[in-house]
């Protein structure tokens, strides 16, 4: 026995290999399934070129592990599926649940499995279909319903029922789907949960009439990101541009739609970050550039040396600044200038 052991140490990883390999010979790997060690065999059951009777014969093998790798193998049969999807292991169902090649038959008996992990692989399978997606949706476990908003084959039914989940965490999440409708956003607008409602005013996909209701919520930084997002409207963003709170208008300064009347009036703000993205905002008239370059602080100066619309004149003065950072950006955006003529 110690033997054996001695010699798994020494030529396991070898072993292991040939199991592996597509190119070892059938007679080899018919010997090397009847090796006593699990790994060996589980390196045979990996194998795609793995013969059917090889395979029918590791489905029942004692060990968990060698099933699941059986589960996985793509070249796995219907027949030989459908007994693995009735094993006792829960994991090696969940191998089953992962396998592309498992026919919908079987993923409709997998979708109702006790264990939530079964359930929660089915929803991640390419070949579930729409009806079971949408079963799914259902699911008393959180994480599974969670995981059908993550799918981008979800329909859009499920997605709707899903603006209504108890978890906020997954009402969160249907806005992050990609086939998300519009109707789901302006619901969600009105989330009672902030984190919610703050997620629809960052979507690019949400409406200016949405983003205008969410510009008088009560909570700033949600507000924050309607200033932000690129489809809200000039009249919204001049209103936000006058909020109490730094945060708002440091968005609406940041805002690319923003315009130069409202940057205007931002860039003799308060608040120097404002200030700041005033000057880093491609938007912002030269007359203004030229003013905040002598800005008394020296992050709204550096801003306007990283400005692609600062004219070479403005440059030429801050590549002599009194900051070692301003100077050393002016000075750079001066050479790829220079470089680019």
């Amino acid at each position: 026995m110690k033997d054996d052991y001695d010699f798994l140490v020494k030529y396991g990883n070898i072993i292991i290999a040939q199991a592996k390999n597509p190119k070892t010979p059938v007679e080899v790997l018919m010997k090397l399934a009847d090796n006593e060690d699990d790994d060996i065999r589980i390196a045979v059951a990996e194998n795609k070129k793995t013969p059917v009777e090889i395979i029918k014969k590791l489905a029942q093998d004692r060990s968990k592990k060698v099933r699941a790798a059986i589960a996985k193998n793509p070249n796995t049969s219907v027949e030989v599926l459908a007994k693995l999807a009735e094993d006792a292991e829960w994991k090696v169902r969940v191998a089953v649940s992962k396998n592309s090649k498992t026919p919908v038959e079987i993923i409709a008996k997998l979708a109702e499995d006790k264990n939530e992990n079964v359930r929660y692989y089915i929803v991640g399978n390419s070949s579930t279909p729409a009806e079971i997606l949408e079963k799914l949706a259902e699911d008393e476990d959180w994480k599974v319903r969670y995981y059908v908003v993550d799918n981008p084959s979800t329909p859009v039914e499920a997605l709707m029922k899903l603006t209504e989940d108890e978890d906020w965490k997954i009402r969160l999440n249907v806005i992050r789907n990609p086939n998300t409708p519009v109707e789901a956003l302006m619901k969600l607008a009105e989330d009672e949960d902030s984190e919610v409602r703050k997620a629809v005013a960052e979507n690019p996909k949400t409406p200016a009439e949405v983003l205008s209701k969410l510009a008088e919520d009560e909570e700033y930084y949600v507000k924050c990101f309607v200033a932000k997002n690129p489809n809200t409207s000039v009249e919204v963003l001049a209103k936000l541009a006058e909020d109490k709170d730094d945060y708002v208008r440091f968005g609406v300064a940041e805002n690319p739609n923003t315009p130069v009347e409202t940057l205007a009036k931002l860039a003799e703000d308060k608040d120097f970050d404002v200030r700041w993205n005033v000057a880093e905002n491609t938007n912002t008239s030269v007359e203004i550039i030229k003013k905040l370059a002598a800005d008394e602080n020296e992050k709204v100066r550096y801003g306007v040396a990283d400005n692609p619309s600062t004219p070479v004149e403005v440059l030429e003065k801050l590549a002599e600044d009194g900051d070692f950072d301003v100077r050393r950006r002016a000075t750079e955006k001066l050479r790829k200038q220079h470089h680019e003529i």
